[in-house]
């Protein structure tokens, strides 16, 4: 694998363009070749934190104009409320943009975990009179998808999923929503990458299904820990488990606590309440664990980073993108989003690694935001990526 010692001149001028400001706003514009330069030596795209992060508008005065200025953003989050998960991260970035650019942010919540209940919230916040409304996750998809067409004047961004029925069968994405897809399996390789390169050699991955967007966390991480084990001569072994159930239960935290104590050190753990499970046993037996999906790091000296999705990054862009010309050519699409547009990272905050620096880690996301490092995108668990230094074993 090729390493780069710095962000090359495109990237830097198209990241600070898109992201400038994680420093207080004022401090630099956005918009021409010498601004992004200044913007770039000040910051690094990669030390960009979701948590923190707040777009500033371009100075270039042939920006495009926002449009409806102090209309509302309704953003509906599903029953599980607005404090942790990718719920959380966009509903903050959905805060963060309405603050900056003075829009008003309205935030919605599912009453019950049922479709009904998605889609009576996701009404609610249609007729308040809210310009676009913003959702995330494959549940809300389904709320959408019963809905999107009863209000053709709202727009509607859903983030983490496409428009689909119940039963999967059928999908159909209306004229006036946006779908944003990100990167999984590239948040799953930064992740494996990082614990193999920190000298981790046994791992172990815990999802809540084996639905395609936890697949790919999987089969990323898989890809980065075979990268790492290849440069570093190493021999790796990764057990996998789909649990079927997003539930903590004394059952999960056993058969983990099996696993630390058979020798697996650091686990990934992917969806609903199952961390609290992966926390408990190992406490209980010295091991780590790795979140996928949104920042736990420091949450638990137990975990060890995390694998996260840039929700609030993402929703910021789409939302300028939207109040600067609509969906336009993105109207009834989907779009993925990767390491390129910053949508996925570890955090770099709290930083726990001992052997893998800030700067190797700088150094893979340069290379990963290029396309010089390509991650494969398996979506399914009949098909695993070749790793003739990673021995996987998929336990159901």
């Amino acid at each position: 694998m090729r390493f780069r010692r710095s962000l090359s001149r495109r990237l830097r001028r198209a990241a600070a363009a898109a992201l400038c400001a994680v420093l207080p706003l004022g401090l630099f514009g956005c918009g021409t070749a010498a601004s992004s330069e200044a913007a770039q030596q000040a910051l690094d795209p990669v030390d960009m934190e979701d948590a923190s992060f707040v777009l500033s508008a371009p100075t270039d005065p042939e920006a495009a104009t926002l449009q409806n200025v102090g209309a509302t953003i309704a953003f509906v989050a599903d029953a599980a409320g607005l404090e942790t998960g990718l719920d959380a991260s966009v509903w903050r970035g959905v805060q963060n943009f309405a603050a900056t650019f003075g829009y008003t942010a309205q935030s919605y919540q599912a009453e019950a975990d049922t479709d009904e209940a998605r889609e009576t919230a996701l009404r609610s916040a249609a007729e308040s009179g809210a310009a676009v409304v913003v959702c995330s996750g494959q549940e809300m998809a389904v709320a959408v998808h019963a809905i999107q067409g009863n209000y053709p004047t709202v727009g509607y961004l859903l983030l983490e999923g496409e428009p689909h029925s119940a039963d999967y069968t059928s999908y159909e994405t209306a004229s006036n929503t946006h779908c944003v897809l990100f990167s999984e399996e590239q948040a799953g390789y930064l992740a494996g990458y990082a614990a193999v390169m920190e000298g981790y050699t046994a791992l172990g991955f815990v999802g809540v299904d084996s639905m395609p967007e936890t697949v790919r966390y999987c089969t990323g991480m898989i890809q980065g820990a075979e990268a790492a084990a290849e440069q570093e001569g190493e021999q790796v072994r990764f057990e996998v488990w789909y649990v079927g159930s997003p539930d903590a239960s004394d059952a999960v935290t056993a058969r983990m606590g099996s696993w630390y104590t058979d020798g697996v050190q650091a686990i990934a753990v992917c969806g609903g309440q199952l961390l609290d499970s992966c926390l408990t046993a190992a406490q209980d037996n010295g091991g780590r664990v790795i979140n996928l999906g949104w920042d736990a790091t420091a949450l638990n000296d137990a975990v060890l980073t995390s694998g996260v999705l840039n929700g609030s990054v993402i929703a910021q862009q789409q939302l300028y993108a939207y109040f600067t010309g609509g969906w336009g050519e993105n109207a009834g699409k989907t779009q993925t989003v990767t390491a390129s547009e910053a949508a996925v990272s570890l955090p770099m905050s709290v930083w726990k690694f001992q052997n893998f620096s800030r700067e190797a880690y700088r150094q893979l996301y340069g290379d990963l935001a290029e396309g010089v490092v390509r991650v494969e995108r398996y979506s399914d668990t009949a098909t695993l990526p070749e790793t003739p230094n990673v021995a996987v074993d998929i336990e159901n």
